[in-house]
């Protein structure tokens, strides 16, 4: 497995500086576990074997915690293939080199990205053992503690700036926001946007693809004809 680049910049992110200690040990564990695409199996006792083998202390619920926090920062996206759980490091191709032609996992893209359903399987493949198993209970307890689903907050000019400035792409963040908002953050299905900072990645994905310049004149052109539409 090649040897993972870490920047400097991580000493000064947010999503970084928001997590644990553990938390962040696990992502930079992640990092050196992911295959050459930033995917890696989604299952907690496979996270847990394969990134911290020598702690015999380590609990199953304890990775399944810090995965699911890493979600909710958008360090980790979480998706489904086939029934199974799957994720994928969303800023892997700013700072990583690929070199194998194909993936161990399957493309976040054949799956379906649902955190809330990922994570939910995620604590329901935990095993638990315990002297008197009361299964109402635990679930009424998972209830009551599982993250409510964030209201979707249009960014300003200047995170969006930022966050572009983090990743070292070359979308000019003004005419993102021209795009969103004449559209009113529905994307081109017209569903509403959830994450602002997935779109961005997006951007960057068809700018690769398809050369750069042609990518986001495409967007200027789509800008045009929503504000005048």
């Amino acid at each position: 497995m090649p040897n993972r680049i870490i920047k400097e910049s991580i000493c000064t992110s947010d999503s970084i500086d928001s997590l644990t200690w553990f938390e962040e040990v696990l992502f930079y564990r992640l990092m050196v576990n992911c295959d050459d695409y930033g995917r890696f199996d989604g299952r907690p006792a496979i996270i847990k074997n394969r990134l911290f083998p020598l702690k015999e202390n380590l609990t199953i619920k304890n990775v399944t915690a810090a995965i699911n926090a890493l979600a909710r920062a958008e360090l980790v996206i979480l998706y489904e293939f086939e029934n199974k759980p799957y994720l994928y490091l969303p800023t892997w191709n700013a700072h990583q080199s690929i070199r194998a032609k194909k993936s161990k996992f399957p493309a976040p893209e054949d799956g379906v990205k649902s955190s809330e359903s990922i994570c939910m399987q995620m604590q329901a493949n935990v095993p638990v053992i315990q002297s008197n198993p009361n299964t109402e209970s635990e679930s009424n307890s998972y209830s009551e503690t599982r993250p409510r689903a964030k209201k979707f907050v249009p960014p300003t000019l200047e995170e969006v700036q930022a966050y572009c400035q983090e990743r070292g792409n070359r979308i000019d963040a003004a005419k993102f926001l021209a795009y969103y908002e004449a559209g009113h953050w529905k994307d081109s299905e017209g569903k509403p946007v959830k994450s602002w900072k997935q779109k961005i990645i997006t951007w960057e994905k068809k700018d690769a693809e398809r050369g750069g310049k042609k990518t986001m004149q495409d967007s200027y052109d789509m800008i045009e004809r929503w504000a005048n539409g």
